[in-house]
């Protein structure tokens, strides 16, 4: 097992000391205090009670932020904050369009890129919001271009969630069958020649016979957290968890602990490119333990090392 830490580690440190040149300060973290305790995410500014409010996403310096809000009756949108003069702007939607649902977006380490899910007419296919599709927004000196299809050609028809990106532009996203016959799953494509390679599913020590969903990837693919829904070892409804990559592929998952997961949903991560905090959704109440509120935004200081030493032959 020590053998086996000490490889992820030096695989690790290489990848960080590639990348080194392109990491920059986060430019928020200034208002954040370290906190074993999960505690809300710049309320009033970002996180606002009473508004569903998931899956946020920054660029590596922390100066774009997006994420998806909904009132549970129109169709979801996904709103971009920028940060400036030291606090977030307020929220504008990505698109204009009161049609289609707009969710589950991320945002490329340099800013400029959109991936997110949405009912769009996919390749002049009928409108009828009944079927969703990854598409990405590109940034210009005008805004945000119109949105782009990105086509994935899977083995059955379902609907995609939580697409995330790499630093080489490959994809992580979570798929469920449209006819019920099994769990949503984690899946992988490969950026290659402007293209995406045909999918592949993650390994059992993520994929079990449970729901997982809301990938996010490292932007250097050292770790997966996604959220396992109904596992043997949950504390809540939904709990996250982390997976290492390693030279076998990906780690066991690691539970990420009851200081972090509630007895409610938590979803949605993702991590400061500096590893310093997790950011993510959750249904637990801000002042009331024991209950829920759908859905606010928390932060806690997170230790990666802590549950690199946890992984098992």
């Amino acid at each position: 097992m020590k053998k086996k830490v000490l490889m992820l580690f030096v695989i690790n440190l290489l990848l960080s000391s590639c990348s080194e040149t392109q990491v920059k300060p986060v430019v928020f973290e200034s208002q954040l205090e370290a906190t074993a305790t999960p505690k809300l995410f710049m309320p009033g500014m970002v996180t606002k009670r009473g508004l569903r409010h998931f899956g946020s996403s920054f660029s590596g310096d922390g100066s774009k932020l997006v994420y998806t809000i909904s009132d549970g009756k129109k169709p979801s949108k996904v709103v971009v904050q920028n940060f400036i003069n030291g606090k977030f702007s307020n929220p504008l939607e990505i698109i204009n369009d009161t049609l289609h649902s707009f969710a589950d977006a991320s945002v490329s380490l340099d800013g400029n890129t959109v991936t997110l899910t949405s009912t769009l007419p996919q390749n002049g296919g009928l409108d009828d919001n009944s079927k969703n599709g990854i598409w990405q927004f590109n940034k210009s000196p005008y805004g945000w271009g119109a949105p782009k299809f990105i086509e994935l050609k899977m083995d059955y028809d379902g609907g995609f969630g939580y697409p995330t990106t790499t630093a080489n532009k490959d994809l992580y996203f979570a798929y469920i069958p449209a006819d019920g016959s099994r769990n949503m799953d984690i899946f992988y494509a490969k950026f290659n020649k402007g293209n995406y390679d045909k999918p592949v599913k993650l390994s059992s020590h993520i994929n079990t016979d449970k729901f997982e969903g809301d990938p996010f990837i490292d932007s250097h693919e050292r770790f997966l957290i996604f959220a396992g829904f109904g596992e043997e070892n949950n504390y809540g409804k939904s709990d996250l968890y982390i997976s290492f990559r390693t030279q076998n592929g990906w780690s066991n998952a690691i539970n990420l602990g009851e200081n972090i997961n509630s007895h409610g949903f938590d979803g949605s991560p993702y991590v400061t490119s500096d590893d310093k905090y997790l950011i993510f959704t959750s249904s637990r109440h801000p002042d009331n333990p024991g209950q829920e509120e759908f859905f606010n935004v928390f932060y806690v200081s997170f230790e990666l090392e802590k549950y690199e030493a946890l992984i098992v032959e």
